[in-house]
């Protein structure tokens, strides 16, 4: 039993031994790190000090020598604001050397800001009227003007800097206003640009797949209210080269919308016509056809009138040629009512009693007949040439027919 019991003590001893060797190996180790350490401080200080002696002996008006004594005070001074505030370290040397040099360190900061300024604003300040830049360009100059104004302020009253600083912070100011503006401007011309190319995309949806004509009338409104924003954007933006271009695209488009509302206005009006052209032949009364025609007159005028883009529509064209030739009809037939034209009879030819013989001399509008509508002449039937009232009204009722179909085409 007392053996075992002096070892179970030996154990513990060679714990606390170790425990303890451990101890004075991190305490020596941390005593000569922090010894280093202090050594370390001095050596900036000494070092900084050197530097400030060497940059602050230095004439800084050449910029050669100012930029070699500016990399020199950074340095420095990066090195003594390095030393920590702690007890038993040189921290107090390392202000008293910033003191100490104090006033050279403000000289060569302030020409170093007022460089970095100039440096800063030298893109900004190259720009004219003609020139024309995207709004993150735009954002980047105005920024960077406002770097440049931030650094000219810190710039103190009693370095020879100053009155070079004070001059190019007023012009810095000014530029700075300009470029403002000229942002504002290139980001409202920005918008209303692409505004208008949304309303005209709005419109390109609402125009497809046969739309109704109350939604042909939204995309047409659409698309000039796309033409007056882009009407708005003033020269000098980087989209107003385009803008022109631009507005003749959309006044094409409202054409194009034009033409699908005279479409949908005309389309009734092309069905009437056409089933009256069905309707006619030889058996055709007088009156009933001058009523129709007077009917269809009426109907196309009514139209031109409530739907006035109708007007250009090569549709509306089209009927209204049929509708010229149906009035030259009834005009041929009105003077064969009147008893103007020739029979048959009066020539001696028994078999054509009932047909009506006009002059070939007859015109239309200054127009001879036979020339218009190219009907052939009859001979020999009397003392001079006469064409057929029926062969006159076939000529006529069959090219206002090829109108129609034309106008149906065009649907």
């Amino acid at each position: 039993m007392n053996i075992a019991e002096n070892n179970n003590n030996k154990i513990p001893n060679k714990k606390l031994v170790l425990v303890g060797l451990i101890s004075v190996v991190m305490f020596t180790g941390g005593l000569i790190g922090w010894i280093k350490f202090k050594e370390e401080q001095v050596k900036k200080i000494q070092q900084s000090q050197g530097l400030l002696t060497q940059a602050c002996q230095t004439d800084i008006s050449a910029n050669t020598n100012f930029l070699e004594a500016s990399k020199k005070v950074n340095e420095a001074t990066k090195l003594l604001y390095s030393v920590p505030n702690l007890p038993g370290l040189s921290y107090q040397e390392a202000q008293t050397g910033l003191n100490v040099f104090s006033t050279c360190i403000k000289t060569v900061n302030a020409k170093e800001n007022f460089f970095e300024a100039k440096r800063l604003s030298k893109k900004a300040l190259g720009i004219d009227n003609e020139m024309t830049f995207s709004v993150p360009e735009w954002e980047g100059m105005r920024s960077d003007l406002e770097k440049s104004i931030d650094l000219l302020k810190t710039i103190p009253t009693d370095v020879n800097t100053y009155p070079q600083s004070k001059k190019a912070l007023k012009a810095y100011q000014n530029q700075f206003q300009k470029v403002n503006q000229r942002l504002q401007q290139e980001q409202t011309a920005v918008n209303a640009f692409n505004r208008a190319e949304d309303l005209n995309n709005e419109a390109d949806l609402l125009t497809r797949n046969s739309p109704k004509l109350e939604t042909l009338n939204q995309a047409e409104s659409k698309v000039k209210d796309a033409i007056k924003l882009i009407k708005t954007i003033p020269q000098g933006t980087s989209v107003s080269p385009k803008s022109q271009d631009t507005i003749l695209i959309y006044q094409d488009k409202i054409e194009g919308i034009h033409y699908l509302i005279g479409a949908r206005f005309l389309d009734p009006l092309v069905k009437l016509f056409s089933k009256f052209a069905d309707s006619l032949d030889d058996k055709t009364e007088y009156q009933d056809y001058a009523n129709k025609v007077k009917n269809l007159n009426k109907k196309f005028t009514d139209i031109l009138k409530e739907a006035p883009v109708t007007k250009t529509h090569p549709s509306a064209k089209a009927l209204k040629s049929a509708l010229n030739r149906y009035n030259d009809a009834l005009i041929v037939w009105q003077y064969c009512q009147q008893g103007k034209c020739q029979n048959s009879l009066s020539a001696g030819i028994l078999e054509f009693r009932n047909v009506l013989w006009i002059p070939d001399s007859f015109k239309i509008k200054n127009v001879p007949l036979v020339k218009k509508y190219k009907v052939q002449e009859s001979s020999n039937l009397f003392t001079q040439k006469f064409v057929q009232l029926n062969q006159v009204r076939s000529a006529i009722w069959e090219q206002a027919e090829s109108d129609i179909q034309e106008a149906q085409g065009q649907i």
